[in-house]
């Protein structure tokens, strides 16, 4: 008996699943660069924008775990856009 090796959940998936994941990810991405620019713009207009500050900034423990829960929730979309059956 020939072994597989571990369990590879993605190898199922259809084109149309990764279309779809890619599309997502496209579509979050496109929104999140637009409005990242309009702030930068805004702030940068009233004097208020130091990228080293916001390079430099450690954030709260209660902003890293909000951001780390949206981040979970959106793998977990795209994880299920993977294995969803039928695209």
């Amino acid at each position: 008996m020939t072994s597989r090796g571990p369990r590879q959940p993605l190898d199922a998936a259809t084109v149309a699943q990764l279309v779809n994941v890619t599309m997502r990810l496209a579509m979050e991405q496109s929104v999140l660069r637009d409005r990242l620019r309009t702030h930068e713009l805004l702030l940068a207009k009233h004097g208020l924008l130091n990228a080293d500050e916001v390079d430099a900034l450690v954030l709260p423990e209660s902003e890293q775990k909000q951001r780390d829960a949206q981040t979970r929730t959106l793998i977990e979309a795209l994880t299920e856009d993977l294995l969803r059956r039928g695209g």
